[in-house]
């Protein structure tokens, strides 16, 4: 028992904090990576109408998912990062949000099966969406928040690593026809599912014994309602979107094809800017629950610092690569998804600062109910600017209204931040003009390239390559804070590896 007890001991925190990002950007960049290897293909074989259909199917089970989890991914990390170092409390506390949410996901799976047997979703919706409920059983298992929460992102990492390569395989060897589109959703539905179950080994030798008769399954329930209210209002922007393109358009089916690989496509991109709130988030947690107030402004500064410098190039790289890249990566019948993927690129910046003011800040604060006020004010916008649009833009409409209702929601996050006090709103602002100047220098270099050299797929290569190369010295040339940082720990490590080999 004494080596269980040792095992959530708290690592040391600066080497911690760099492993858990190098970790997690494993993890994250295979959730990139993977889906860019198998999208152009799932394009090609299932074409805009099979793409369509699983988008809408996957829309619906993704409102059970939502009402089964309740928050609890969130609540759990929150909860657990601050009573990690307690080793019966931590297991007591994983124990009771596990069984609460038990309780959710049992009440949400009944409700999935009798809407699906009762009245339905459509024929020709209703397997693959039954498909897709297969997650729902998954969320039973899902213990991701127990790793987050000790900040051990090295076991998530793995498991993502081997799970997305079977999936991938199973999609290129099974996936033949247009009419495998029920066995892209299954597959996708069995690994989600195996993800989760394979945690559980390690999982479990991180609790320790604890008293069950002092369990308070319930009390969690309140808090995590709270938390899963601003996502119930993500969710709205995020996938009613595809259910009112299903309901609304013209061509629904193309329709949402187009919109859903332009999501896709963004969402890919937009990883590569949130790919630190998880880490920051775990870590800021830790660090106003026990005081260290300057290392967590110094945390949401270098986040904001990270936000500008991704974001800016990355929606100036998209507005001018966009026919390109879907040219060459979806092929043909994908018209929409340029100009799509133009109007979606605002989320870069929009959806960036939001995760910083509210997943980062906020929620560390438990300001929880001040979060759920910018998230109602998004998806607000977003429902009414999809019910005027969406009938005469379809999925164009649904575009604008996305980028609206995410700049909404990041604005009043901002207000709301900037009200607590905690840091000056300029010190997050200011360094934005370097990334600014860098982005229009290179900008003006891969429009031209663009321009010149026809072939899609090597235009876009030779364009990322020369952008990243570009950005990267101008800003050298501006002294940028982070890329100085950056270098600097770069010159230090090969010192230390040329002295080395003398000692």
């Amino acid at each position: 028992m004494e080596e269980q007890e040792n095992t959530t001991t708290q690592p040391t925190k600066k080497s911690n904090l760099k492993l858990n990002f190098v970790f997690n950007f494993i993890s994250q960049i295979l959730v990139l990576v993977i889906p860019l290897i198998t999208t152009p293909y799932i394009a090609r074989i299932l074409h805009e109408e099979g793409v369509g259909q699983l988008s809408y199917s996957l829309s619906f089970v993704t409102y059970f998912m939502l009402a089964a989890n309740l928050g609890f991914t969130i609540y759990g990390q929150r909860e657990l990062a601050r009573c990690r170092n307690e080793k019966q409390e931590f297991s007591k506390v994983f124990t009771e949000i596990l069984l609460m949410r038990a309780i959710t996901t049992t009440i949400s799976i009944g409700v999935f099966f009798a809407l699906l047997y009762g009245v339905g979703y459509g024929d020709k919706y209703n397997f693959l969406i039954l498909a897709y409920g297969i997650q729902l059983v998954a969320v039973y298992f899902d213990i991701t928040f127990l790793f987050q929460s000790l900040e051990d992102f090295k076991s998530i990492a793995i498991r993502s690593v081997v799970i997305r390569v079977i999936s991938l395989i199973c999609i290129f060897v099974f996936v033949k026809t247009s009419e495998d589109t029920w066995k892209y959703a299954l597959f996708i539905s069995l690994a989600t599912l195996l993800s989760n179950l394979i945690m559980w080994p390690s999982g479990i030798k991180r609790l320790t014994k604890f008293n069950f008769s002092e369990l308070k399954i319930f009390r969690h329930l309140l808090p995590s309602v709270i938390i899963f209210l601003p996502s119930l209002a993500v969710t709205v922007y995020s996938v009613f979107d595809k259910t009112m393109i299903g309901l609304l358009a013209e061509n629904p089916d193309y329709e949402n094809g187009c919109y859903d690989q332009a999501y896709k496509l963004n969402n890919y991109m937009l990883l590569l800017v949130t790919i630190i709130s998880d880490v920051l988030a775990a870590r800021n947690n830790y660090d106003y629950s026990h005081g260290n107030m300057d290392e967590f402004r110094r945390h949401l500064k270098f986040s904001a610092r990270y936000v500008w410098c991704i974001g800016v190039p990355l929606i100036t790289g998209c507005v001018i690569l966009s026919q390109t890249l879907s040219s060459f990566y979806l092929g043909e019948g994908y018209d929409k998804v340029p100009l799509l993927l133009s109007i979606m690129s605002a989320r870069f910046l929009a959806s960036g600062f939001s995760e910083l003011f509210s997943y980062q800040f906020l929620r560390v604060l438990h300001k929880d109910k001040l979060v759920l006020i910018g998230t109602i004010a998004g998806a607000g916008v977003n429902v009414l600017c999809n019910y005027l649009m969406i009938p005469k833009y379809g999925a164009i409409g649904a575009a604008i209204a996305t980028a609206l209702c995410e700049v909404t929601t990041m604005l009043i996050h901002a207000f709301i931040a900037y009200k607590q006090h905690f840091f000056k709103m300029s010190e997050l602002i200011t360094p934005c003009w370097k990334y600014l100047i860098g982005a229009a220098i290179m900008g003006v270099s891969i429009f031209f390239i663009n321009k010149v050299i026809a072939q899609p797929l090597l235009s876009f290569a030779v364009c990322v390559v020369t952008g990243v190369v570009i950005y990267g010295i101008v800003l050298i040339i501006l002294r940028d804070e982070m890329v100085s940082i950056g270098l600097t720990k770069v010159k230090a490590k090969l010192s230390r590896k040329k002295e080395t080999p003398t000692e």
